[in-house]
């Protein structure tokens, strides 16, 4: 079986490369119970935490995936004043969550314990501020600004982001079948998966978002050996960078 990548990161030039990727989503998450090979799949909620700065994307990103869910988009906006907004779908129901002026103890005035166990793909915007309640059962997206791909000269003067995709819970299956659906059809730039530059280790989501490029202090160390050593060459080159002979 082909492994699982731990996480998909795309790059996002503008507003409607960001509500693709929600729609792409939503679309595959549109049943409310996956059968593959014959093995029913979790049933209940399904959750998407939405984590990132202020207009980092968040609301498109659910607005897309209200889209794909069949519901409708343009009556999604962010919910922060209202904290639960509800919307049908075609076969389940879209629910848009803004816990940013919200702390766990006001989980139960919005009936949150009843969502978990309903069907509802449920957007969760901030879910850091009620994380001790967030299902073990998500998928987490972490928008980040970055800067333009070269290629791209659509959106200008929009900000441009990275959208970091990763499942949490699921079976292996499950998990699989969703990033296919993202590597498929997501028009957006996929980028490179963070790779240690020493040992050539996969970096978890942790690992990247740190300063050092590393995924230990021995790897760290022993490129920074190799730098002292001059043992580092220029691509394609015999030649180390530091010989000037």
């Amino acid at each position: 079986m082909t492994s699982v990548p731990a996480t998909i990161s795309f790059h996002l030039c503008n507003r409607d490369a960001t509500a693709q990727l929600g729609s792409v989503l939503g679309d595959a998450l549109r049943t409310t119970r996956t059968q593959i090979e014959h093995v029913h799949l979790h049933t209940g909620a399904l959750f998407v935490l939405l984590s990132g700065e202020l207009g980092a994307g968040k609301t498109s990103i659910a607005r897309g995936i209200a889209a794909g869910l069949g519901a409708d988009e343009d009556a999604v906006s962010s919910p922060t004043f209202t904290i639960r907004m509800d919307h049908a779908g075609e076969t389940r129901a879209f629910v848009h969550i803004d816990a940013w002026r919200i702390t766990e103890d006001d989980l139960d005035q919005i009936g949150f314990d009843e969502l978990v166990t309903s069907d509802a793909v449920v957007a969760l915007e901030w879910p850091e501020r009620i994380a001790n309640r967030v299902p073990k059962r998500h998928i987490r997206i972490a928008l980040e600004y970055a800067a333009p791909l070269e290629q791209d000269d659509r959106g200008a003067g929009e900000p441009t982001r990275t959208a970091t995709i990763s499942c949490h819970g699921f079976e292996p299956r499950e998990a699989e079948r969703i990033h296919e659906v993202l590597m498929l059809l997501v028009r957006a730039p996929r980028l490179r998966e963070p790779h240690c530059p020493t040992c050539g280790k996969l970096l978890s989501a942790h690992e990247s978002g740190g300063v050092s490029p590393f995924c230990s202090p021995r790897c760290q160390r022993a490129d920074l050996g190799d730098w002292l050593l001059m043992r580092h060459r220029i691509a394609g080159s015999e030649t180390p960078e530091f010989d000037e002979s």
